[in-house]
């Protein structure tokens, strides 16, 4: 081996240098640590990381179909039914044919459900402080601001 190869850098260690690659994959692991705090704190609840998002949505009002809510969570219609059909049986949700169209079905909260889903905001909530505990109210806001105009550009392409 010759030592021009020892010395020169692999390929996947130069775009580890790049600060946009730095940038993606420290989103990456922000969100997957989030992912995970939040998730270990709905066992309590009895709800894995695929139930607790698409409660909340029906909560909020975002979504009262299964095709609906699959697009707000980024899931395909056949894996939100099946997740539909768990928070069914946990009596969290229930299911009522459109009067006016039989093929759509309208999701609905039950009292547990509702209670349930309250509950998830305080969660999410305390996460996030405690993920952003030393950033300062200017921080934070320049964060979310930068973050936003990541989200424009990604928009616009």
């Amino acid at each position: 081996m010759s030592s021009s190869s020892v010395d020169r850098p692999a390929p996947a260690d130069l775009l580890q240098n790049e600060p946009q690659m730095r940038a993606g994959r420290t989103l990456k692991l922000v969100f997957s640590s989030l992912v995970r705090s939040v998730d270990a704190r709905m066992q309590p609840l009895e709800l894995t990381a695929m139930q607790w998002e698409p409660l909340l949505l029906l909560s909020w009002g975002r979504a009262d179909t299964v095709a609906a809510l699959a697009r707000e969570c980024n899931m395909d219609c056949g894996a939100m039914t099946r997740m539909l059909d768990r928070l069914e049986q946990k009596q969290l949700l229930q299911r009522q044919r459109s009067e006016s169209d039989r093929r759509v079905v309208h999701l609905a909260l039950t009292d547990k459900g509702r209670e349930t889903a309250a509950a998830i905001p305080p969660v999410i909530r305390d996460e996030l402080s405690r993920h952003l505990q030393d950033f300062s109210e200017a921080e934070t806001e320049l964060l979310v601001s930068m973050l936003n105009r990541m989200l424009r550009n990604g928009a616009r392409s």
